[in-house]
């Protein structure tokens, strides 16, 4: 049993992807202690509340007061469909050692909430069946956690939002005022954290938060319940938590069941390499083949959303959402070329407009890419010849197995600086946003020398055909 148990925490180690819990702030601090910290994702198995708390970063705009949100604390988790890959991340804040593999993460989080502008924590959660204060059956019931609002103590000794009771209360009274279901009810749950020795719930984070005197609370959704429901309820309370702070906002869609639904699963964006290439992940193919990767460059990217990433495997990569596995993709290595970040294109037969790399163009008929001195077009899809300027292209031309969507819309157009041209390379500003992606297997002699021989790649863009 002891040789099983070494060889399994060899393999999650194998297998771990060592991704950091990101950090997002919106808005501006009114005063030092009136921004709301909001956590999502501290077990990877709980979507409700990671995907609510990431639309607070990519779908809300804070215009009075601050908030800072980390939608992915155990990332690993999440990708893994696990409640945590190395034990309970929601159990490691009264005590954990170096050697723990969370003890960076836990250490984050920590300084996070000990920011001193920070006066209220709120961590999202999902948990089994529907809280109930009396016993109705199996799933309803005072040992169920879904659908409540959960406190340590009914009063901290703190500067503002002591009275968690009443702030809790009046925050499940307005989620309450929206239910979809009756049977959804939401009720408070105070588990008296100290005064009853649980020893639980003093390892986790809201108690490590009130025992720094600052208010803490917990909204949990149901995971009887479909996901989008779960964020549903989440940002109903998280909305009045903001309010209750003075905290002023818009969002992009109408918090409805409806609204929440289509605003997780709308398409992604994710940039490539400094914004050479787009990935618009709308029905998205399981594959991508021969997609540029740069020999000369970082591997970098950045995405709509904080709960996607792209993940080196093997020798290729995948890209993530949240627990949704999106695409993968298999690279063909190239030198890559700044020499230009712009294209000219003319689009159903009109005038010629630029185009920079990394957007997506709207056709309705046809497109023609002018010829370009030293630089050669390659429509992925059209296979006409090695240089696909000066040409009208229609979408009957496309053959749809090419497409990045299932759809059969939308292609890449990719542009190479022919081999021994040697453009004027300008200096293009690396976006601040672009994270590294990690664990990258470094290309090997072959595949170096083989890019040495081909044209260099400029970057791409993408035409989506009506």
């Amino acid at each position: 049993m002891k040789y099983l148990l070494v060889f399994f925490i060899f393999l999650t180690q194998i297998f771990a992807y060592n991704l950091e819990f990101s950090v997002g702030e919106n808005g501006r601090s009114l005063d030092d202690n009136n921004t709301v910290l909001i956590f999502g994702g501290i077990q990877g198995d709980e979507p409700g509340g990671f995907h609510a708390a990431s639309l607070l970063l990519s779908d809300y705009n804070i215009t009075k007061g601050k908030i800072i949100v980390a939608p992915n604390l155990a990332f690993d988790s999440i990708i893994k469909r696990s409640r945590g890959t190395n034990g309970d991340l929601n159990r490691k804040f009264a005590n954990i050692s170096p050697k723990d593999p969370d003890f960076n993460t836990i250490k984050r989080i920590k300084e996070l909430i000990l920011r001193p502008e920070v006066g209220m924590v709120i961590n999202l959660h999902d948990g089994w069946g529907f809280y109930h204060p009396t016993y109705i059956n199996s799933l309803k019931n005072p040992n169920r956690w879904g659908n409540s609002s959960v406190i340590d103590t009914s009063e901290i000794n703190a500067s503002k939002y002591n009275d968690l009771e009443n702030i809790a209360t009046q925050t499940i009274n307005q989620v309450n005022s929206y239910l979809v279901d009756p049977k959804h009810e939401y009720f408070l749950k105070n588990t008296k954290t100290r005064e009853s020795g649980d020893t639980q719930m003093l390892k986790a984070l809201t108690y490590f938060v009130i025992s720094h005197h600052k208010a803490a609370f917990a909204n949990e959704a149901s995971k009887n319940l479909a996901v989008h429901l779960r964020a549903y309820y989440h940002l109903l309370a998280v909305e009045n938590y903001l309010k209750t702070a003075g905290i002023e906002f818009s969002r992009n869609f109408e918090l409805t069941p409806e609204g929440v639904y289509k605003a997780i699963n709308k398409e992604i964006e994710v940039k490539l390499f400094n914004d050479k290439i787009l990935l618009w992940l709308e029905n998205p193919r399981k594959v991508i083949k021969f997609l540029p990767f740069p020999v000369n460059k970082d591997l970098t990217y950045n995405a709509s959303n904080e709960l996607t990433v792209v993940i080196a495997e093997n020798n290729s990569f995948f890209i993530q959402y949240g627990n949704r596995f999106q695409t993968r993709i298999y690279p063909e290595y190239f030198e890559f070329s700044d020499a230009f970040n712009k294209v000219e294109i003319i689009v159903d037969q009109n005038k010629t407009q630029t185009y920079s790399f990394g957007e997506k163009i709207k056709i309705k008929d046809n497109f023609l890419i002018p010829k370009m001195q030293n630089v050669r077009a390659n429509v992925i899809g059209f296979d006409h010849s090695k240089d696909e300027s000066n040409i009208v292209i229609y979408k009957k031309n496309m053959q749809k197995e090419y497409s990045l969507d299932r759809n059969g819309k939308i292609y890449r157009v990719e542009f190479y600086e022919l081999r021994g041209a040697n453009l004027q390379e300008q200096f293009l500003k690396q976006n601040e946003k672009d994270k590294l992606i990690k664990n990258v297997k470094i290309p090997n002699m072959q595949i170096l020398k083989s890019a040495s021989k081909k044209d260099k790649f400029l970057g791409s863009i993408l035409v989506e055909f009506e």
